[in-house]
């Protein structure tokens, strides 16, 4: 029997989002989607850490898709062709792909159609290294609640210094399973590792990232409440919890899938239920729903973006900004008002789990708002 999940108190958590009550339709697709991620003695299963998707088009509860045939041939789409892909509009770098005319088209004809935007998207080394942080929080004699995302960002500059040497340290350990005798020596190793790859303070929470850390390791009998009694190196088992949290965070709207075998399976372990209503979703073949064939372009699209932003500094990317074509900054500004005008609509349609420098870079580079001094440097 399958194990019943009372999505109120998944939501108890979350502050109210705008509209998120409403029957909407949601159609989703994913990229770069890794299936598990392990940590063993030579790193990761996974070379290149890309950002996790899943995404697609939102459409109001009496919302249709209309004008599918003008756009296959906007697209130039071949009556062969059974389905319309990412692949169809452009292929190589992000900038590759913003300087494509078939994007242009494609996103001024979402825009055309009133058609919404949506995505979750996630950093898969930011998710992998969270806990340290949370397990912390967990401690009632450490008081980070109100800066513990300004601590996992500060980790993770860290860590990226020196991927490799961290991802040692960590398989030192046993990660995500450190054993309860080694708390104090994981903490100290970790303080080390940051002190010596983030010499300087970048702001206030470098400071107190080293701070905290050297304050839990002296404390007696810590437990790092989410990293014991898990499978050693086992760094995400799946991701089911980011496709559970679209349906339960829009309960009342239809959730249409494409198709995913291994997610298919987690998921009939568990039933999401409000009452003894189980919420609505199904997995469907892209070739029979045009939802999805859109949701293919949007994940797509976003995951490039996010990766992209992750794989320069705010200074390079800016700097690469300015010598963008009129195709480059015109998709990019269709790109903007998609998704600014979907989170008009509700805020609950954009997920992001990534370090706060990643949202800095989005916020400057696609929506031009000021961020801190500290990410110029």
């Amino acid at each position: 029997m399958p194990c019943e999940i009372q999505i109120d108190n998944l939501r108890a958590g979350i502050t109210p989002l705008r509209n998120w009550d409403l029957p909407i339709k949601l159609y989703h697709d994913e990229t770069n989607n890794i299936r598990r991620l392990s940590l063993g003695e030579l790193g990761l299963n996974v070379p290149d850490n890309k950002t996790f998707v899943i995404g697609g088009i939102a459409l109001m509860p009496s919302g249709e898709i209309a004008g599918w045939a003008q756009l296959r041939k906007l697209l130039n789409v071949q009556p062969s062709a059974s389905e319309i892909k990412f692949e169809h509009l452009a292929k190589g770098s992000y900038e590759d792909v913003l300087g494509s005319r078939k994007l242009a088209s494609f996103l001024q004809w979402l825009l055309d159609q009133n058609i919404m935007v949506h995505y979750s998207a996630m950093d898969p080394l930011y998710w992998s290294i969270l806990d340290i942080i949370e397990s912390l929080r967990a401690d009632e004699r450490i008081h980070i609640n109100e800066c513990h995302m300004e601590l996992k960002t500060e980790l993770h500059h860290a860590v990226v210094q020196n991927l490799l040497g961290f991802l040692a340290l960590l398989h030192g350990f046993g990660y995500p399973n450190v054993p309860r005798g080694q708390v104090r020596p994981f903490l100290e190793a970790i303080l080390e590792f940051v002190e010596g790859y983030v010499p300087e303070d970048r702001s206030a929470a470098t400071w107190l990232l080293r701070q905290t850390l050297r304050h839990a390791a002296r404390l007696p009998a810590l437990e790092l409440t989410f990293l014991h009694d898990n499978e050693p190196g086992e760094l995400i088992a799946d991701f089911s919890v980011q496709f559970m949290h679209r349906i339960y965070v829009f309960k009342n709207a239809s959730h249409v899938f494409d198709e995913e075998t291994f997610i298919e399976k987690v998921l009939a372990k568990f039933e999401l239920r409000e009452g003894t209503r189980r919420l609505e979703y199904r997995f469907a073949d892209s070739k029979a729903e045009m939802g999805i064939q859109l949701s293919d372009v949007v994940a797509g699209l976003v995951g490039r973006h996010f990766s992209y932003l992750q794989d320069h500094s705010l200074t390079e990317l800016m700097r690469r900004r300015a010598g963008f074509t009129e195709v480059q900054l015109g998709n990019l500004a269709r790109l903007r008002t998609l998704i600014d005008r979907s989170d008009a609509f509700s805020d609950g349609l954009f997920h992001v789990l990534m370090p706060l420098d990643t949202c800095f870079k989005n916020n400057a580079f696609l929506h031009e708002i000021e961020v801190p001094p500290f990410m110029w440097e």
